[in-house]
C-alpha cells in the first residue's frame, strides 16, 4: 500500500509519476501500467489485494510493466492528467502505454473479473499478450 489509507495517494503528482515511469520503462525496456481509481472504490482495493496475493500475476506485471496509480477523489481528481487518457466508465481503469507514454490499450477492470473477484487466468493472458508485444519491438 502506498499509504496507510489505501493504495491511492491524492498528494501525488500524476504527471511527475508518469514522467518518472517513462524514464524507468525506457531504461528497463518495459511498458507502463496505469491504474486509475481511488480509495473510495472497493474494486480498487480488490485489485490491489489480488495483485499482492497472486504471485503469478504480480511477477508477470513486474517483469512487463512499470506501474503507477493515479488517484481520483474529491481531494484530487487529476482532471488534467485524465484528459490525456482514453475515455472510460468505471473504476479501477487500466491504461497500458509504451515507454514513451503512447497509449497502447485501455480497459475497465470489469473485463478481467470472475465471480466476486479478479481472474488469474484473464490477467495472465492480458499481461502475457503485452509482454510478448513488447518483446517483438
Amino acid at each position: 500500500y502506498a499509504t496507510s489509507h489505501g493504495p491511492y495517494d491524492p498528494s501525488r503528482d500524476a504527471f511527475q509519476d508518469f514522467a518518472d515511469a517513462q524514464q524507468q520503462a525506457q531504461q528497463e525496456d518495459k511498458l507502463i501500467l496505469i491504474q486509475i481509481g481511488g480509495n473510495w472504490c472497493s474494486w480498487c482495493h480488490k485489485l490491489e489485494r489480488f495483485f499482492n496475493k497472486t504471485d503469478s500475476v504480480k511477477q508477470l506485471r513486474n517483469e512487463t510493466f512499470v506501474s503507477i496509480k493515479v488517484n481520483v477523489s474529491p481531494e484530487n481528481g487529476n482532471e488534467d492528467f485524465l484528459n490525456e487518457m482514453p475515455e472510460f466508465e468505471g473504476y479501477p481503469f487500466i491504461v497500458i502505454t509504451d515507454a514513451y507514454g503512447e497509449v497502447l490499450n485501455s480497459r475497465t477492470s470489469g473485463a478481467l473479473e470472475e465471480g466476486f473477484g479478479y481472474s488469474e487466468s484473464k490477467f495472465i493472458e492480458y499481461f502475457t499478450y503485452w509482454k510478448n508485444a513488447e518483446l517483438e519491438h
